[in-house]
């Protein structure tokens, strides 16, 4: 079993679906779906000088290219390999997709998301859809207690699961801040249905949730 990553350049923000498409049409053997360029081939010397063509990490050897690298990563290792390669996609300003889970992370260079989901465990997501966050939201218990999702201005809401959150067993421990510390509130249900519309609804731009619950303020 294997996790695949595909590496390239973007002169601009994409979605998933376009990348999506552009690979289809790659591996169709369509001319002229990615342009060369010099930080493909940059990327994949940093990449293989950490992780080196013949080690146990890849399922595939790396090939050379400077247009789209396609890596197959070893499972057991996918965690650690995966993370080091949206890293150095990110520092050398290339866009990383990964189809396993149709994520796009990073963008093209200077694209900043309108919304980044991020939990305990498992990979950021920029721009998450609605059906994104219910996923995510399904998967909360012990070892994945909490789900945050955050506006580019930095304003949040937060799903915590459990006593790792700071509520009782079974109940969901439901946050939002809008900016400032003295504007962070807190309330509990054992509701899923009530935690995922806190996210779904700050991810649609309403503030219904505010008038849904009895809201504490953490900061007084």
């Amino acid at each position: 079993m294997s996790f695949d990553l595909y590496v390239w350049h973007e002169p601009e923000a994409i979605t998933p679906a376009l990348a999506e498409s552009k690979l289809r049409r790659w591996r169709d053997e369509e001319p002229g779906i990615f342009r060369a360029h010099p930080a493909v081939r940059s990327f994949r010397a940093a990449l293989t000088d950490r992780f080196p063509p013949d080690s146990e990490v890849w399922s595939g050897r790396p090939a050379e290219s400077d247009t789209v690298l396609a890596l197959t990563v070893a499972w057991p290792r996918a965690g650690e390999v995966g993370s080091a390669v949206v890293a150095l996609a990110r520092e050398h300003g290339l866009v990383c997709y990964e189809p396993q889970s149709h994520l796009l992370n990073p963008n093209a260079a200077g694209h900043i998301p309108a919304f980044t989901l991020t939990s305990a465990a498992g990979p950021e997501v920029p721009d998450p859809t609605e059906k994104r966050i219910e996923q995510r939201i399904r998967r909360l218990g012990p070892d994945n207690h909490f789900l945050i999702l955050e506006r580019a201005d930095g304003w949040f809401v937060q799903v915590g699961y459990g006593p790792a959150a700071g509520a009782e067993a079974g109940r969901y421990a439901l946050e939002y801040r809008e900016g400032a510390p003295e504007r962070h509130y807190r309330t509990e249900t054992p509701d899923l249905t009530e935690a995922a519309r806190l996210l779904t609804d700050f991810l649609a731009g309403a503030d219904t949730y505010k008038r849904r619950h009895t809201w504490q303020p953490l900061h007084t």
